[in-house]
């Protein structure tokens, strides 16, 4: 992921009822899908959604891309609301898990917020302000990865409409990534005795320099990393296994090399748990990679990770990471409803 302009503004009365979740207003948690224990679980809030109070159209990031997902998917038919899981926020003893209590607590610092945001405004608008419009949404998302990754656990495979900042390391953050959400989850699963050894699939096209940092200490987590040599973050950080493409890579080049190094680091690395970053800023539309891959190409490496995953009897966790042209919330929509179509119904503890 990488950073996007904010500013803030005097809420009004139209944003306010715009952060109405309508969806959840009639949501019946006690409803249940007639077939609830076969669908793929998937994890998404209103929440999630960073508002600038319109001004975030200044940036490529599209701060509503998970609503445009989420309405996709129901589009489809695939799922109606009351399908969506709804996570809660991580909680500050969780985010300790890897975080440092001098990291989480400067981020009340508009300079250093600022930075990781690399938002130089953020400097005077206040903490208050950016806790509810920035930093309580990602800690949404960072929690719908832990349940995602918990999901996954139970039925082999779950996804979260958010999440994978890995950017972010234990005590700093960067390319707009503040919570290091699937180390976070990995830890904490390990901790319970719910995983043994995981590996971190990252195919955002940065490279995942604080989850590799943070994964470096762990020897049950590895990491292997798809990424574009020619971009941020610099330096590149030492990883268990960096797939480095040039500028200007093409999808049949992508794929190719994917397809043969995946089986290959499976099998290096004998995980029983896979942590998916699906980042769409490989799209050849996308204004921060140089990647040239299209939707169709996009959509074949999810379906092929998941699918490989799943037949080697590994829970899979997919979290949606980075992606900033116009055509990302349409390639992800696009690879969710593929994956759901051929995974829904399955037997999740055994393919």
């Amino acid at each position: 992921m990488a950073g996007m302009g904010l500013t803030a503004s005097a809420l009004t009365g139209t944003e306010l009822l715009n952060d109405i979740d309508f969806d959840l207003l009639c949501y019946d948690p006690k409803k249940k899908h007639s077939d609830s224990e076969r669908l793929v679980p998937l994890f998404y809030s209103k929440g999630y959604n960073i508002s600038a109070f319109g001004l975030e159209k200044l940036h490529p990031f599209d701060g509503s891309k998970y609503q445009k997902i989420y309405n996709a998917i129901r589009k489809s038919g695939l799922r109606n609301a009351e399908d969506f899981v709804r996570p809660q926020e991580l909680t500050t003893e969780q985010l300790m898990v890897v975080h440092t209590a001098e990291y989480l607590k400067s981020l009340h610092n508009g300079s250093i917020l600022s930075r990781i945001l690399q938002v130089g405004p953020l400097r005077v608008v206040p903490p208050a302000i950016t806790d509810l419009r920035i930093l309580k949404p990602m800690r949404l998302a960072a929690g719908g990865t832990l349940d995602t990754c918990r999901a996954a656990i139970k039925h082999g495979l779950a996804i979260n409409v958010g999440g994978g900042y890995h950017h972010a390391d234990s005590d700093e953050g960067g390319g707009f990534c503040v919570y290091c959400d699937g180390p976070i989850a990995i830890k904490i699963l390990c901790k319970e005795g719910l995983i043994k050894r995981s590996l971190i699939v990252d195919t955002d096209a940065h490279q995942g320099n604080g989850f590799a940092n943070v994964a470096r200490d762990e020897p049950a987590l590895f990491v292997v990393d798809f990424f574009d040599e020619s971009i941020y973050p610099w330096p590149k950080v030492q990883e268990d296994w960096s797939v480095a493409f040039p500028a200007k890579t093409d999808g049949h080049t992508y794929l190719t090399n994917l397809k043969r190094i995946l089986p290959e680091a499976i099998e290096k690395f004998k995980p029983d748990f896979i942590f998916y970053n699906a980042g769409s800023d490989v799209l050849a539309s996308d204004p921060l990679s140089t990647f040239l891959l299209r939707v169709e190409d996009m959509n074949e490496r999810d379906v092929f990770v998941v699918e490989t995953a799943r037949q080697n009897n590994i829970a899979l966790a997919m979290v949606l990471a980075g992606g900033y042209g116009s055509e990302s919330a349409v390639a992800h929509s696009k690879s969710i409803e593929l994956i759901l179509r051929k995974f829904d119904g399955q037997d999740r503890q055994q393919v």
